[in-house]
């Protein structure tokens, strides 16, 4: 997978992403969900290229999710349907999982429940120096990069703003989510999230 800044135009969704499972549940594939976006507005959005785009993004985030994972998300409680839509970005995104592994997760092995901007300029910079793509970019798609970082994991409900700094919650994941994601291969990103070595 490349480095990608296109997690910039998407959002957390949950609501979206769960009523994107239903329809793969149902056996939808990708064009018959994008034909819905666009004749019935599924996503309750207001431009034909925005419902075409979320479509495709959605399916993506989802489309390697085992059908049983599938089946616990759209009738997960709040906190683990949370969680799995984390998942199935940092899935799809191969620089935000590195952060979350990298950054997040050694946060927590640490014992510092504490971020700052500091923690995500390191992070960019670090990865600026490993990676022409990164190096490339503009500092505004770097800022709204780790913008995008902290909506997305203040949405999963795993950070909080705290005066200047922002706080890690630690999950509690669920014991048959935990078990649906490690016999799925999923455990990187259980590691990634619960701070787990």
């Amino acid at each position: 997978m490349k480095y990608s800044a296109g997690i910039m135009s998407a959002s957390f969704w949950l609501l979206e992403t769960k009523t994107t499972a239903e329809y793969m549940l149902e056996g939808l594939s990708k064009s018959e969900i994008v034909e819905l976006a666009l004749n019935e507005n599924i996503y309750q959005v207001d431009s034909e290229r925005r419902a075409k785009r979320m479509a495709g993004n959605l399916y993506r985030r989802l489309k390697d999710f085992p059908e049983e994972l599938l089946q616990f998300f759209v009738n997960a409680d709040v906190n683990s349907s949370k969680i799995i839509v984390l998942i199935s970005i940092l899935k799809n995104d191969k620089l935000f999982f590195e952060f979350m592994y990298e950054v997040f997760r050694e946060h927590i092995i640490l014992g510092n429940y504490t971020l700052n901007n500091s923690d995500f300029n390191i992070f960019f910079t670090n990865k600026a120096q490993q990676s022409e793509v990164i190096e490339n970019w503009a500092e505004k798609t770097v800022k709204r990069l780790g913008s995008n970082y902290r909506q997305f994991l203040s949405e999963a409900g795993i950070l909080e703003k705290d005066d200047k700094d922002y706080k890690i919650i630690l999950p509690f994941l669920d014991f048959r989510l935990r078990e649906l994601l490690v016999e799925n291969d999923f455990e990187p990103y259980v590691k990634a999230i619960c701070g787990e070595s």
